[in-house]
């Protein structure tokens, strides 16, 4: 680093020149080639001259008239208000003053403008006298001095390029733009450029920028600073606002525009901030420096001036930098398509969109006037930061301008302050500061000029000259050093400035300036040795310590220097010489100085030689340097001196080689150099020669080349280059040992002279060893090495590595072992040490041909040989040359043949695409590249194994066609195989009306046969037919003629309306088109009446049978398994002929072929399968004897018994009649019953009652374990309101409230805060909670239901699964042990259970007075309980709800007569009238016993009646251990059809039911008040239903009990439990019989689900399109809820074994909608870490596996759609909430405010971090202090 003192600082006053002015000074302007300054002052214009400051000319600019009002009305203008600019500071306005604004200077001529008429006072003037050229009277500039015009002119164009600051008080803007461009020609004199003038005057745009609007111009804090220009761009620095939303945050910021007059300036337009450290933000001005192209910039840290605070720095920007800058500017936009323009207050802010590449752009760009679509202006966010200052300036002022002085390596800045001082320093030594007083103000200017010798100064009053240099005077050192501002330059020899003495640059010149070198020992230096210790030897003593001095060696032609570190040692200086870099010459000429560390200065120069011996080429040029050193004759060079050398010149040789030692190898051509010395001109060389001296071996080289060389005279290079082709004989010399020869020059005079001292040897490394250990021990000189079995020079064989030990070649793996016999094979061969001279290999005594290309030294490649046709089998056997190892592999290889057993098929269409298949053997030998040829078409391979081959036929010519062609396989492409039977080429498929212009038909369910006709469908393997691009499916049946496909249905091919699809026929390579038709599926009306009764014919009504051409044969009808052959078929109906005799319950396979009584009629069209109704077959009466007499008598009792009956029926039936209801009637004589027959009325057998909303979300929420507790403290009823009002009206209290909620999990709470919401959800969505997302699908959920679609599924799902599990045994302790039950824990585990269904007639006693009992038919097993026949009884008459099987009573009927009159009979008697009770072990035990029916339990009118009152615990019951069976219908010998049972109801109960309505309803929204009645929403707190299970007796005993499922004991074993959890083999099978009952109306109902829950008007819909996790919990959570608790939904009793299986279906949504690994649902993960769902997961993936498949795929296609819907558009629902309306218990609020108050501290915090609304915190507040206020007042009243 240089040090150097600035000579400004100390010139005496006599070295400067100033000129003094009154009014105050503004600018100056310097133009070199005529040496003048022109100066503007405030009311004047000076032009000076420059070398004594004389006044050439003055111009007086003084207004005439007043033109400051507005000014000196506005003293406080907007920059002071903002920021501080001093270079202004100093002017004071008044009415008489006229302020310069642009001294610029252009072509000789200066152009000024001034604020004149508000700034339109422009003027051209002459250089020198300042003459008016021309001016213009357009304002260009501001009218006030404090708001800056900056401008810069493009000497090649002519053009003004002017930025202007307002004064938003007093300029006119609308004329004046922000930036423009002007002319400066005559014509159009500083007039806006105008852009496309040759357009309308509506399409003409100016060459300028301006603000967005009026408002922005005055408001906007904007100020010019600094221009420049660089290449085609125009550079200005600002201090502005940063954006328009932050007024009073200051940015520096640089921006650029292109100089181009094809588009406006805005279109170019790039700003980006700047920065200099980390606190310096504000410019204050800059300085652009032309010679090295970078901009300085003065830095202030404070926008305002603060003497206390402020201080300043200076930082500088290459343009390089500047450049990078915009480019990323501009790519960051254009290009990647980031951020946003920015620059507001030019353009409207837009985002930026990525529309060139990167290709496109360049640091230079300028968008093209073409483009169409470009985004300007654009602002950089990412500043121009510049990390490393120059200097920070600490000094307490303003620091007003900056001026910049390059010397080479070094810049000089000079900065000028308010208080009249000047800095200066170098950017190299910031540490030293110089400073310069001056009697003024402010220094407002500083300019280098006239060859940067001179600096001029202006101050507010005065211009001032410096000199920089005065030293030229002085001749001597010693004049010079005694000068503080001159250095001597020893170098030059001269006296000169600092900055002048360009190699000695320095800060403290006087030290050791005049000390010089007067010797050095030693002078000469030699190379040769690393380290030469030196002696300088100096004029006068170093002033200094030694230690910062060092030794300093540059090379005379070269500026690189080499430095030592000095010692001083007996009063004489010492250092090292220097170690050299490339020094490839013998002498250099070194200058030694004398370097100061610390000052950085160089003084004393030397000159030394450096020498380096390696590098003289002969042996007189090395002693040319005797001293140093000397010729090595052994070596034969140049070295530094020894006692083994040469030291007399006298005794160097006249000739010799390169080397003294060569070495020849026989037959290898070798070229010696030979030097001569004292080589002059005329030498003519002839030949050289080789020879031995007994002349048996002689060599001759006849072009001897001979070479003088350019760095020494009288040195010649002879090149003697011997070739072995001029060598005839070589049989004389056996080369046992190498052979010395003689080397000598024949010249033309035909003298020859041999080299003295030379060591030539000639020798033959195949001679001297015969083996690899011998050829490894010979000199190493000689390059002999082992390779192809011999020894051999290594030059002979490039592929022969050196060898340092003789291995043995070593086989490792062979590939392939087994090899087709007739060869072709390429093997390889891995091992170690293979040498592939000479080199021959066998495989199993057959050749391998050798692959060099292939082979190396690891591994050897070679083509195995013809076995001719023989299996062989043996090991590989290398041989490595005549005399070289032999090696044997220990792997076998075998020469096999490969096998053809079959090739399937043998014929093919001509159009090709026939898949043959070759089964066989030994397909995979050698290297598996197998040809198939059929004829002589290639066959391309699919795949290969060991044993089959298969291929795809190519399309043949038509000349191949119908002739056989052989097959063939070849092998390698050597072994050929030959099938012995031909191929056959058929012709191309025929099809027959099956193109685009042909349509078929289909129902959309499917199923339909497409019979395709055609010719030659034998020939092809795949036939597939492709439905709509999606489907593929296989023909049913096929043959020569004929194709039959079933076409898939609607849903399969997903469509919804397009009803019109394309198949396609594929056909192997031979494909046609033809289109299909969807029709709406036909109609099959069930039979009227259900129950048919036999006929010899049947005729079944429908709806489109035969609309897409189905004949009789296409429709099928089966009574049971029998077919009902159909004789007649139209579009509306079809007649069968029913079977004759009744249908067999199970087929001759043994399946079940219906488990009815009666057989059913199923009708099928294709996939349509519809029940329509049961056949009712006569009973057939068995003759149980021939003989006539018993016949005869037996019918003569038949007869009797049937007339007996008869009266007896026609009795019953007449005193009956009015009263007999069966399932779907009810007729009553008396109005006064009618209310009570309404209430039993029968259920719809069609559509389930529905809740009311309010009860529907009572069940939901209680089935989801949320209730409210009662309340706990009483709260005002005025606080509540307050509450309730500070919920319903301030969001950010809700927000915070649930955010509470949510954090600790108080699902309660959560519930109580969506119900206060239920009419706004969007403040909960926010959330993104999936509890909320469930509890809004309740809430919302309700409407949907109402789709008649769905509600019709549902109703027909429940009676279907109720109907099924109901036929079959349930068990009564329990009510969980299902006989059909989907649940796998709720199916009885017992095959062996026996019973049947059996019709009863029911009697029901209303106890009304004069009434007759309501008679109806009932369905049960013989194994039900006498409690499930009461239940069955009870729903039947829709009682259930009103009535428990506790309270009735139910009697068995033993006799008909039912009179009030009839005589009642002891319990013995009607326990004898038991009908077929004798047939059960009942007899038994009531007989062996002597045990009765206990008939007096009970207070009834009919105790003493022959009615048998019916019991599960009565005195007849089993005991087993601890455990009492139940009794059974079967218990009470009731087997068959036709007995009758009397129901006895409660006459209590009976009156409370006829004041209360509990009919079931289907109204939709029965909750919803119809008049002005309030409806209140409350908690459930008990259940609300009737517990079906609880335990039939109620006695207090320690019994169990259990159901008493067959008729005898002994079936039952001693062990209940085993009877009950005995495994049944049969469970799957009822498990499917089950599912297939539901299958057909769930997967309607998932249809349904899927489609119209979406497109519907409800608020749900909207939901879960415009909320993804909405979707999937309304999908995944709420529908399986739904399933799981159905009775939530519809008004229907609670069965467990229909719960169970309910789970089971709600378990297939969650089975397809949920995933196991998605982590983004907590329900989903609470359902997955639920272990007890693992069992009926599997049950349900057992028997659903096809439903969740099709739910999943419903499902993922939906979540598909609605996310791409979603991606292009936000929620833009109207609606917010529910509609229903109704209001909430105070028990919710109370709960909620409880919880409020005990969550107050954490929700006030919450409120005063987030809250927006003023007003929600001082509401809180007063509410929470009106609740302790109140609490205590209470605690002091009590």
């Amino acid at each position: 680093m240089y040090s150097f003192l600035f000579i400004f600082y100390f010139i005496p006053f006599i070295h400067s020149i100033s000129l003094h002015f009154s009014n105050p000074l503004q600018r100056f302007i310097y133009e070199n080639s005529t040496d003048t300054i022109i100066l503007a002052s405030v009311n004047h214009l000076y032009s000076l001259n420059a070398s004594d400051l004389s006044i050439l000319s003055e111009i007086d600019l003084s207004p005439t008239k007043f033109d400051h009002q507005c000014l000196l009305s506005n003293q406080t203008t907007l920059s002071k208000l903002h920021y501080y600019f001093s270079i202004s500071s100093y002017l004071n306005l008044s009415f008489n003053q006229t302020f310069n604004q642009l001294l610029l200077l252009t072509n000789n001529s200066i152009l000024t403008c001034s604020t004149l008429n508000r700034g339109g006072s422009c003027q051209l003037r002459s250089l020198i006298n300042l003459n008016l050229i021309r001016n213009t009277s357009q304002r260009l500039v501001s009218s006030s001095p404090f708001y800056s015009s900056i401008g810069l002119i493009n000497k090649s164009n002519q053009i003004l390029y002017l930025a202007n600051t307002y004064d938003s008080q007093c300029d006119p803007f609308y004329e004046i733009p922000t930036i423009s461009g002007r002319n400066l020609f005559e014509k159009d004199f500083l007039s806006i450029i105008q852009l496309n003038s040759g357009q309308s005057a509506l399409q003409q745009s100016t060459y300028t920028l301006r603000l967005l609007n009026n408002r922005l111009i005055k408001d906007f804090f904007l100020h010019y600073l600094y221009a420049f220009q660089y290449k085609t761009f125009s550079y200005f620095l600002t201090i502005q606002q940063a954006d328009i939303y932050h007024k009073h945050r200051l940015q520096t910021k640089i921006l650029r525009f292109c100089q181009t007059f094809n588009q406006s300036i805005i279109k170019s337009y790039i700003e980006i901030p700047l920065t200099c450290g980390k606190n310096y933000h504000y410019l204050i001005t800059a300085k652009y420096s032309q010679d090295k192209n970078i901009l300085y910039g003065l830095f202030r840290n404070t926008s305002l001036a603060n003497l206390t605070s402020t201080s300043h720095a200076i930082c500088s920007y290459s343009i390089d930098t500047i450049q990078e800058g915009f480019f990323q500017t501009i790519k960051r936009c254009l290009v990647d398509g980031k951020g946003h323009r920015g620059l507001g207050y030019i353009s409207p802010d837009t985002h930026c969109v990525s529309s060139k590449n990167l290709n496109e752009i360049n640091h230079d760009y300028c968008p093209d006037e073409n483009e169409s679509f470009f985004q300007y202006p654009i602002g950089g966010h990412r500043s121009l930061e510049q990390t490393e200052m120059i200097i920070e300036l600490n000094e307490r002022v303003n620091l007003t301008t900056i001026e910049i002085g390059e010397y080479e390596n070094d810049s000089m800045i000079f900065v000028g302050d308010d208080n009249g001082t000047v800095y200066s320093f170098y950017t190299s030594d910031t540490n030293e500061i110089a400073k310069q007083y001056f009697q003024s103000k402010i220094i407002v200017d500083l300019q280098i000029i006239q060859q940067r010798t001179k600096l001029v100064i202006l101050t507010d009053n005065q211009i001032i000259k410096q000199n920089l240099s005065t030293c030229e005077q002085y001749t001597t050192c010693n004049e010079c050093s005694n000068i503080t501002l001159c250095h001597w330059c020893s170098t030059e020899n001269r006296c000169a400035a600092t900055f002048e003495c360009t190699r000695e640059k320095t800060k403290d010149k006087r030290n050791d300036m005049c000390t010089s070198i007067e010797r050095v020992i030693p002078e000469n230096v030699l190379l040769d040795q690393s380290i030469t210790e030196l002696q300088v030897i100096i004029n006068v003593p170093l002033r200094n310590h030694i230690h910062e001095y060092m030794c300093r060696f540059n090379r005379i032609d070269q500026d690189e220097f080499y430095f030592t570190n000095i010692t001083f040692n007996n009063g004489m200086i010492q250092c090292l010489s220097p170690l050299l870099n490339n020094t490839t010459e013998a002498v250099y000429n070194f200058i030694l100085s004398i370097y100061h560390k610390n000052t950085n200065l160089t003084f004393g120069f030397y000159d030394l030689i450096f020498v380096n011996c390696s590098n003289f080429l002969s042996c007189s040029s090395c002693h040319s340097n005797s001293n140093l050193c000397s010729w090595n004759p052994q070596t034969v060079k140049c070295t530094a001196q020894s006692h083994e050398n040469i030291t007399v010149s006298d005794q160097c040789p006249q000739m010799y080689l390169t080397q003294s030692t060569e070495r020849l190898p026989y037959l290898m051509d070798k070229t010696f150099v030979v030097h001569m010395e004292q080589c002059n001109e005329s030498i003519d060389i002839e030949s050289c020669q080789l020879f031995d001296r007994r002349q048996r071996f002689s060599l001759i080289e006849s072009n001897p080349i001979v070479m003088r060389s350019s760095n020494e005279k009288n040195l010649c290079l002879v090149n003697c280059s011997f070739q072995w082709i001029n060598y005839e004989n070589s049989q004389r010399i056996s080369f046992h040992r190498p052979l010395k020869l003689d080397l000598a020059l024949r010249f033309s005079n035909e003298i020859s002279s041999i080299i003295p001292h030379t060591h030539i040897s000639l020798y033959r490394c195949e001679r001297m060893a015969l083996n690899c250990t011998s050829c490894l021990h010979l000199d190493p000189s000689l390059d002999c090495i082992w390779c192809n079995n011999q020894c051999m020079f290594k030059n002979q064989s490039s592929k022969c590595p050196l060898n340092h030990e003789c291995s043995t070649p070593i086989i490792q793996t062979i590939e392939p072992l087994f090899l087709p016999i007739n060869g072709g094979t390429i093997v390889t061969i891995q091992g170690r040490y293979f040498d592939l001279f000479n080199l021959s290999i066998e495989i199993a005594d057959v050749s391998c041909e050798v692959i060099p290309e292939e082979s190396s030294n690891e591994k050897i490649t070679c083509k195995s040989g013809n076995a001719q046709s023989t299996t062989r089998i043996g090991s590989v056997q290398l041989k490595f040359g005549s005399y070289g190892p032999q090696i044997i592999s220990s792997q076998k290889i075998s020469y096999i043949n490969p096998i053809i057993n079959s090739i399937e098929p043998l014929n093919g269409i001509q159009n090709g695409g026939t898949i043959v298949t070759i089964l066989g053997n030994n397909f995979t030998i050698g290297n598996s590249h197998i040809t198939v040829w059929i004829g002589n078409q290639s066959c391309p391979l699919l795949s290969i194994s060991q044993m089959k081959i298969e291929c795809q036929t190519r399309s043949f010519s038509r000349a191949m066609l119908n002739v056989n062609q052989p097959i063939k396989l070849i092998f390698d492409h050597q072994t050929e195989l030959i099938y012995e039977q031909m191929f056959t080429i058929l012709s191309n498929p025929i099809v027959y009306s099956f193109d685009k212009h042909y349509q078929y038909k289909s129902f959309k369910s499917g199923g339909h046969r497409i019979i395709i006709h055609g010719e030659n469908f034998q020939a092809i393997q795949n036939i597939q037919l492709e439905f709509q691009h999606q489907l593929f499916v296989s023909p049913l049946s096929r043959n020569k003629t004929h194709l039959i496909f079933l076409t898939p249905s609607f849903q399969e091919l997903h469509l919804h309306n397009q009803h019109m699809i394309e198949i396609t026929l594929y056909l192997e390579n031979f494909n046609r088109t033809s289109s299909l038709i969807y029709v709406d599926n036909p109609q099959i009306y069930e039979l009227q009446p259900f129950l048919q009764t036999y006929s010899n014919q049947l005729t079944i009504h429908g709806k489109n049978l035969t609309s897409i051409g189905h004949i009789k044969t296409d429709l099928t009808v089966k009574i049971g398994c029998d077919l009902c052959p159909i004789v007649d078929l139209h579009d509306d109906k079809l007649i069968c002929q029913p079977p004759t005799s009744r249908p067999e319950k199970y087929s001759k396979t043994k399946q079940l072929c219906y488990n009815s009584e009666h057989p059913s009629i199923i009708v099928s069209i294709d996939n349509i399968q519809t029940h329509v109704g049961f056949m009712i077959y006569p009973k057939k009466l068995i003759v149980l004897g021939v003989i006539s007499g018993c016949l005869i008598t037996t019918l003569i009792i038949v007869l009797i018994i049937l007339l007996i009956v008869c009266l007896k029926i026609r009795y019953t039936h007449q005193k009956y009649l009015q009263r007999y209801f069966y399932a779907d009637s009810l007729t009553s004589h008396e109005m006064e019953k009618e209310k009570f027959c309404q209430s039993i009325s029968p259920p719809s057998v069609t559509i389930l009652p529905i809740r009311s909303y309010v009860n529907y979300l009572q069940h939901c929420y209680y089935a989801n374990h949320l209730s409210s507790n009662q309340i706990k403290v009483q709260i005002k009823p005025e606080i509540i309101e307050q509450f309730q009002f500070l919920l319903e009206n301030h969001d950010d209290f809700v927000h915070s409230l649930v955010h509470f909620a949510i954090q600790s999990n108080n699902q309660q709470i959560l519930n109580d805060l969506i119900l206060t919401q239920r009419y706004d959800f969007k403040k909960l969505f926010q959330f993104q909670n999936d509890f909320i997302y469930f509890n809004i699908c309740i809430l919302t959920s309700y409407d949907v239901f109402f789709i008649h679609s769905i509600q019709s599924l549902f109703s027909q799902l429940y009676y279907q699964l109720k109907t099924k599990i109901h036929s079959g045994p349930i068990d009564a302790i329990e009510s969980s042990m299902s006989y059909y039950s989907l649940n796998m824990n709720t199916i009885l585990h017992d095959s062996s259970i026996s019973f049947k269904t059996i019709q009863l007639i029911v009697h029901i006693d209303l106890n009304i007075n004069h009434s007759n009992d309501l008679i109806i038919n009932l369905t049960c097993l013989t194994c039900d309980t006498i409690s499930q026949v009461k239940e069955k009884i009870l729903y039947q008459i829709n009682s259930w709800n009103n009535y428990s099987h506790h309270d009735c009573k139910l009697y068995l009927l033993t006799n008909h007569s039912c009179s009030s009159s009839s005589s009642s009979s002891s319990s013995s008697t009607a326990s004898s009238s038991v009908p077929l009770v004798r047939k059960s072990m009942l007899t038994q035990v009531l007989f062996n016993r002597t045990m009765k029916y206990s008939t007096t339990t009970i207070n009834d009118p009919y105790r003493e009646s022959n009615h048998l009152l019916l019991n599960d615990i009565d005195n007849t019951n089993e005991h087993v251990q601890n455990w009492k069976k139940l009794n059974t219908l079967q218990h009470y010998g009731i087997l068959t059809d036709g007995y009758e049972l009397k129901l006895i109801l409660s006459t209590e109960r009976i009156q409370s039911s006829q004041h209360k309505n509990t009919l079931r309803s289907s109204c939709q929204y029965c909750s919803i008040p119809t008049s002005d009645d309030k409806f209140i929403f409350h908690h459930l707190t008990t259940s609300p239903f009737i517990n079906s299970s609880e335990i039939l007796s109620k006695e207090n005993d320690q019994n169990g009990y259990i159901h008493l499922l067959n008729h005898t004991y002994e079936e039952i074993g001693n062990d209940f439990n085993h009877y009950l959890i005995n495994n049944n083999p049969n469970e799957t099978y009822r498990l499917f019989e089950t599912k297939s009952i539901l299958h057909t109306i769930l997967i309607n109902l998932i249809e349904t689900l899927f489609t119209n829950v979406l497109h519907n008007d409800t608020y749900l819909s909207e939901l879960i399109e415009q909320n993804s996790q909405y979707f999937h919990i309304f999908y995944a959570h709420f529908l399986p809820f739904l399933f799981q608790n159905f009775h939530c939904l519809y008004d229907i009793p609670l069965d467990k074994c229909l719960i169970s299986s309910m789970n089971i279906l709600a378990m297939i949504f969650q089975r397809a909608c949920c995933l196991q690994h998605d982590f983004k649902c907590s329900l989903c993960n609470e359902l997955f870490q639920n272990s007890n769902v693992n069992f009926n997961q599997q049950n349900t993936n057992f028997l659903f596996a096809d439903e969740i498949q099709r739910i999943r795929l419903h499902y993922e296609t939906l979540q598909r759609t609605l996310h791409a819907n979603n991606s292009s558009s936000e929620y833009s629902s109207t609606n917010t909430g529910i509609d229903q309306r109704f209001q909430l218990d105070n028990s919710i609020y109370h709960n909620l405010f409880d919880y409020t108050y005990s969550h107050a501290d954490e929700i006030l915090k919450s409120l005063k971090i987030q809250s927006t609304d003023n007003k929600t915190l001082p509401l809180f507040l007063n509410l929470m202090q009106m609740y302790r206020s109140s609490r205590r007042t209470s605690s002091f009243m009590s």
